[in-house]
């Protein structure tokens, strides 16, 4: 399969938690739920356009371990391409753990494993030139770089989310691979972080410099955008939230697929908040809406005049 868009990134098994509250320290927590699912933000994004209509392919490792050989299947069954993800015979599949309270608010603690040991050497450079798009998340950053590269020399367009881990790299560090990138993707946590501004207009505009399209995801707040040639805000859709694990992915998912499918800048930000907000009313990173699911929120979204008005220029 010749896929439209490969991502490149970590495959995770999450182990998530479900409690009324979290624990203070010295506090015994009570656990309501506990369920195991595939994540990874580079396969979630994979899994994500493969169930919007998109061809993907996933470029990453795992352990040969129970938990790899169930990752792996996971996102096959969903239609993605997974022959160029290596085998790591001595190390284990990363897992991260989601503790998640009542009001959908997440804790995290992750253990990345070979996951992020996936080598420059490791990619094939002819499957990434062969794509129409490149989606690379959180990595060693040595590698991010080789797959930009190779990307950037064949035209293939670029998207990067850094995600917390590459984001504490800092302004300095990133600069190889954000300037290689046509499109960033991030939230304002992850935006201060790189460039030490709070304020998202004012992060927004230094790595606009670099990056021609800036995309700043604000949870509730909404969804900033400034590129070379727009600025606007879309407001957050009002959904009943009950996950917000992988939420980022999901509206990765929905704005890769918009712009492969044409669309405009804004047109696919609109229709990649429609599936992010899906995302968030179901448990787990994976709860990734299918093509008919958005399509119908969307005409929902229509048929009530009074939720049209998403967003607005700056």
């Amino acid at each position: 399969m010749t896929p439209e868009v490969v991502t490149v990134g970590h495959i995770l098994m999450d182990i998530q938690i479900v409690v009324d509250n979290f624990a203070q320290p010295d506090k015994e927590g009570i656990v309501r739920r506990i369920s195991y699912g595939g994540g990874g933000s580079a396969a979630n994004v994979a899994v994500g356009t493969s169930r919007l209509g998109i061809k993907s392919g996933y470029i990453g490792k795992v352990g040969m371990d129970s938990f790899g050989s169930t990752l792996l299947e996971e996102i096959r069954r969903d239609g993605v391409d997974v022959s160029r993800v290596k085998i790591d015979l001595d190390g284990s599949t990363g897992f991260t753990i989601i503790i998640i309270n009542k009001e959908g608010q997440i804790i995290m603690y992750g253990f990345k494993g070979v996951s992020d040991k996936l080598m420059p050497s490791e990619l094939d450079s002819k499957y990434i030139s062969s794509a129409n798009h490149l989606h690379i998340t959180g990595l060693r950053l040595r590698t991010a770089i080789s797959a930009a590269k190779i990307a950037k020399k064949a035209g293939v367009t670029i998207s990067f989310d850094p995600g917390r881990l590459m984001s504490i790299l800092g302004l300095q560090k990133l600069y190889p691979l954000l300037r290689l990138s046509d499109i960033l993707l991030l939230n304002s946590s992850e935006a201060s972080s790189i460039t030490n501004i709070n304020d998202h207009h004012e992060a927004a505009k230094i790595l606009n410099k670099i990056v021609s399209t800036v995309i700043i995801k604000m949870g509730d707040k909404g969804v900033y955008v400034k590129s070379n040639a727009t600025e606007f805000t879309i407001k957050a859709h009002k959904v009943n939230v009950v996950d917000t694990t992988g939420a980022g992915d999901a509206f990765s998912a929905g704005f890769i697929t918009g712009l492969l499918e044409g669309r405009d800048l804004k047109e696919a930000v609109i229709f990649a908040n429609a599936v992010a907000a899906l995302k968030i009313t179901k448990m787990g990173a994976r709860s990734l809406p299918t093509r008919k699911e958005v399509e119908q929120f969307i005409k929902h979204l229509d048929n009530n005049p009074s939720r049209t008005q998403q967003f607005q220029n700056r």
